[in-house]
């Protein structure tokens, strides 16, 4: 095909993509971490929703004091995703639909973004296409692009950081283009901490090349800026240390079942699974025993060998190639480390992994690119290859849409949240807290409700206009909420 053709074949694949990705968008269901996240937007943290607790009886209006710019910014947790999905609600309203739809825009613009990386590591070939199916058949993207958190805002700004690293290794080692890279990495640190892994990568590799002659009093300059920013941010916001305390105790609540300590050789086992499965070498998803696991992971190894001596004859090529590995393997160690420190396994959980998906998933890529082209190899052993490595990936996904989704927290205060705006109900009792505040949260911002804590019972009533009993539904201590 001539470039041309190319290039409207892959903006074709992109916008598949993009159609499919709000297509498929499924009835929301939530998990643990998403009404917290919902909550903060409004401004009720841990750090501030005792006083209600101690009221005893409370309003709408007394929760609407608490939700502020300045409690959103400084009590919310650690990213600034919180924020703008503060400014959005008082925008345009509570809705958990509208939550949902700001995670859905974050990962168009993964799709696009990662579409414009692409073109930086393979060109205007067709293998942007490849990339572009692989990057959205992974179970990571879809999943994210749901959920009502910010990782799929941080993708985001890891994969602009990706571009701006490619742009200014590969095309010009100018001071704009480190002022760009230094920006989004800002960016990205202050969407989630854990893009930090892909950060670190990014001044080794300029370091390695430039050496020396990096150290101009212009790049100084340069990245001075972002970190000023950074500095100034933290002032005032949470930074990661401040929020290890909460982590710790999000973990080792009864309701969250992937807690145990960690010792070396689960955590080795860990690491296998992770460097497999982050290069789409799904395997150990299937069958998770150790043989499968080592030879899982030995897959990506032998990938990366045989493209480096074998298949990648081109220098530029043979960089990138490396630099992928790198960003895509760094996450594993740097996890790794972090769950044997804290001696949890949560951190395991394939969403903190999210952020070096993309140069994984390039860099499988390239390798399919430089197999396929490969004259001498017999054309059954490239299908067959390039079937192992990406037919799980696939079977992965399709399996995973199909499947009924039934492990969301059993929340019945969306369905309380429906009746109260369908019956105009203005007071009820519930359970606890963090049930008011959340139901308070999905309301709009001019309804008015009074909230009744009986903790000694499981169950909430809603009560019509002369205090009658409308109502009961139970909201069982699921563990909505574990931080409050």
């Amino acid at each position: 095909m001539n470039t041309g053709t190319v290039k409207k074949v892959n903006l074709f694949v992109l916008l598949a993509c993009v159609v499919l990705t709000v297509v498929l968008c499924p009835k929301k269901q939530l998990y643990f971490d998403e009404p917290f996240q919902i909550m903060c937007s409004h401004g009720i943290t841990l750090r501030n929703v005792q006083q209600f607790t101690d009221m005893g009886t409370f309003t709408s209006a007394d929760l609407k004091k608490e939700n502020t710019f300045r409690n959103v910014f400084t009590l919310g947790g650690d990213s600034i995703h919180y924020v703008l999905l503060h400014c959005l609600n008082r925008a345009i309203g509570n809705d958990l639909n509208i939550d949902v739809y700001f995670s859905v825009f974050w990962g168009l613009l993964c799709l696009w973004a990662f579409y414009v990386l692409c073109r930086k590591v393979t060109g205007d070939s067709i293998y942007t296409s490849v990339a572009l199916i692989l990057f959205f058949t992974d179970i990571l993207f879809l999943n994210q692009a749901y959920s009502i958190r910010h990782y799929i805002m941080g993708l985001f700004a890891a994969i602009m950081s990706g571009i701006c690293f490619f742009r200014y290794l590969f095309e010009e080692k100018s001071v704009k283009n480190l002022l760009w890279l230094a920006i989004w990495c800002a960016l990205s640190i202050i969407s989630h901490y854990f893009t930090i892994y892909i950060i670190l990568v990014y001044p080794v590799a300029i370091l390695a090349e430039e050496r020396m002659k990096f150290f101009t009093w212009k790049k100084m300059t340069v990245l001075a800026l972002p970190v000023v920013f950074l500095l100034v941010y933290f002032l005032f916001h949470q930074n990661p240390l401040q929020t290890t305390g909460n982590y710790q105790q999000y973990v080792k609540s009864p309701h969250i079942t992937i807690n145990n300590d960690i010792g070396f050789r689960p955590a080795v086992s860990l690491f296998l699974r992770s460097v497999a499965v982050n290069f789409l070498v799904y395997y150990p998803l299937f069958r998770n025993k150790a043989v499968v696991l080592a030879g899982s992971a030995l897959i990506v190894l032998i990938v990366y060998l045989a493209g480096i001596w074998k298949l990648v004859p081109d220098k530029e090529d043979k960089k990138k190639f490396s630099l992928l590995f790198a960003l895509g393997i760094f996450s594993c160690f740097f996890i790794t480390a972090m769950a044997v420190t804290t001696r949890t396994n949560m951190l395991f959980s394939y969403r903190y992994f999210l952020f070096s998906m993309p140069f994984c998933v390039l860099f499988i890529t390239l390798f399919i690119k430089q197999l396929c082209t490969q004259g001498k190899m017999n054309m059954a052993l490239k299908i067959a290859v390039v079937a192992i490595l990406v037919a799980p990936g696939f079977y992965k996904f399709i399996a995973t849409h199909r499947r009924q989704h039934d492990n969301g927290l059993e929340c019945n205060q969306l369905t309380a949240i429906h009746e109260i705006k369908n019956r105009d109900i203005h007071k009820m009792q519930v359970p606890r807290t963090v049930d008011a505040v959340f139901i308070n949260s999905l309301l709009p911002a001019t309804y008015s409700m009074t909230y009744v804590l009986t903790p000694a019972t499981d169950s909430a009533t809603l009560y019509d206009h002369d205090e009658h009993v409308i109502e009961k539904f139970r909201f069982p201590d699921n563990g909505l909420v574990v931080l409050f």
